[in-house]
């Protein structure tokens, strides 16, 4: 008996703190996917937030202090559902059961006068605010705080809005509730903070090792195509020996075994049986070309590699000695994003406050679609370097027409795979601006992706200033015409490609 009555007594502890929520607006609605805290912010003279723990992480209730620092954006299922069906609305009702916590939102009658808007107008005017709306029951969030607990958001006739979490759970069927709920509520807010930054600085511990790892490939990679540098001298010496002996090979040989007059040997070349081989001469002495050309960038290239790996390790060491805590991560996130690591893998980390960004966001953006605007197509896909600057990949020929003549500037650099089909390649320049070498090889390797030349490891890409790019009159779809060319020749790494797929925006 004793036993009922302090349970009777230390739920009538936490109901007196929200008998005074009745009527209140309901300001904001959160939860923390990690530690299983959700909030409801109400506006009662103040903002006032009921937190209700429902596990893994954190379990009770109370009334919090603040919102937690940490929590999840409008993306999750929860915190959408409670801002679509509470949020903007009265609370009619709160109701402290042995089972759990129902907070039940009022809608205004149809017809009836007297709504906020108008209690506030009379208030601000220095009139006496009117009497309240009359109100009907509309959704009924209930709240079983617990390890194993869960939330319900039930529609007004007690249909099922959505059950967190999804999988269902197992919530005890008598709620332990504390004796002070204010002090309950700042340990918990505390506890789901805590427990949140720890799994977040874990996050950005594993993002930037991931990181500094790719760098460390890079690196590796671009040291070797340098090594090959090597073959220039070998490809100048064929096309020599080729330009001199070349009038004694038969017409439509496969091959020709020149003689090398540096060694007193020989050298066997393969030919294309369709050209004369004097003509191929050309050819070595283009390859060589291109080689040389590739080498200041490549070593660009290289250098900016190592100075980006001098700065993840320095940033990997400062993760390491952070203290988790919201406010410290997130500068050392932004420093993550500067320094490559995508949006994707940083997705929360360090994120205070960004859910309710998320949910301005998404209001924004269903404001515009009830408004009946529709984003006017573009005729290109936005990509995004490690950088942060804009690539621009045309969608189709006539696409590719558009982005060249009507978006891209005169300053703009343009780029195409070499002497295969496909995408035109904008990397928008301010005027007098060169394109750094990084983005450069960014941009080439989404030409050759979008190309014919799909699949193989290393592709040409020619690239020029738009301003050298013509559209000759009567050409087909896509067809131009430039000169004053460069040649890239540009090795595909999966790791890059997939991290330049990965910030597609559609156009």
């Amino acid at each position: 008996m004793d036993d009922e009555q302090g349970d009777a007594g230390q739920r009538g502890a936490l109901a007196e703190a929200l008998a005074g929520w009745v009527g209140a607006r309901i300001d904001a609605a959160h939860a923390n996917r990690a530690t299983g805290l959700v909030a409801l912010a109400v506006y009662a003279g103040g903002r006032r937030v009921l937190g209700a723990g429902i596990g893994p992480r954190v379990a009770g209730a109370g009334v919090l202090p603040r919102v937690p620092r940490l929590r999840a954006g409008a993306e999750h299922p929860l915190v959408a559902a409670m801002r679509a069906h509470l949020v903007g609305r009265s609370v009619l009702a709160i109701e402290v059961r042995r089972d759990g916590i129902a907070v039940v939102a009022g809608e205004p009658l149809p017809g009836k006068k007297g709504g906020e808007d108008e209690i506030e107008a009379e208030a601000a005017h220095g009139h006496a605010p009117g009497p309240r709306p009359e109100l009907a029951p509309g959704a009924r969030l209930e709240l079983a705080p617990g390890r194993r607990g869960e939330a319900r958001l039930l529609d007004a006739a007690g249909g099922l809005i959505l059950r967190w979490p999804p999988q269902g759970s197992d919530p005890p069927a008598e709620i332990a509730y504390p004796a002070d709920p204010f002090a309950a509520g700042a340990a918990l807010v505390e506890a789901s903070d805590a427990a949140a930054a720890g799994q977040e600085k874990a996050a950005l511990a594993r993002a930037v090792r991931a990181r500094r790892a790719a760098l460390e490939r890079r690196a590796e990679a671009v040291r070797g195509d340098l090594g090959r540098l090597g073959s220039v001298a070998r490809l100048q010496k064929t096309g020599q020996l080729l330009l001199a002996q070349g009038g004694r090979v038969p017409r439509g040989a496969a091959k020709a075994v020149l003689d090398d007059w540096e060694t007193g040997g020989t050298i066997e070349v393969a030919l294309d049986p369709a050209r004369p081989a004097k003509a191929q001469a050309e050819a070595f002495f283009a390859k060589a070309r291109r080689y040389q050309r590739g080498e200041a960038v490549m070593r660009a290239r290289l250098a900016e590699t190592e100075r980006a790996l001098a700065a993840v390790a320095a940033l990997e060491a400062d993760v390491a000695a952070v203290e988790a805590r919201p406010e410290a991560l997130e500068p050392l996130a932004q420093r993550a994003r500067s320094l490559g690591v995508s949006r994707a893998e940083l997705a929360g980390v360090g994120a205070a406050g960004g859910g309710e960004a998320g949910a301005a966001a998404s209001a924004a953006g269903a404001r515009g679609a009830r408004a009946g605007r529709a984003a006017p197509r573009l005729p290109f896909h936005a990509f995004r370097s490690a950088s942060g600057a804009a690539i621009l990949v045309g969608r189709g020929a006539a696409d590719n027409d558009a982005l060249t003549t009507k978006h891209a500037r005169p300053h703009d650099l343009w780029l195409h795979a070499k002497g295969v089909s496909g995408s035109h390649v904008v990397v928008p320049l301010p005027k007098g601006a060169s394109c750094p070498a990084d983005v450069l090889v960014d941009a080439a390797t989404l030409a050759a992706h979008f190309s014919d030349a799909r699949g193989e490891v290393v592709c040409e890409v020619s690239y020029v200033q738009r301003r050298h790019v013509r559209k000759p009159r009567g050409a087909a779809p896509g067809a131009v015409t430039y000169d004053r060319e460069k040649v890239i020749a540009v090795r595909v790494e999966a790791e890059r490609l997939s991290r330049l797929l990965a910030t597609k925006e559609e156009g």
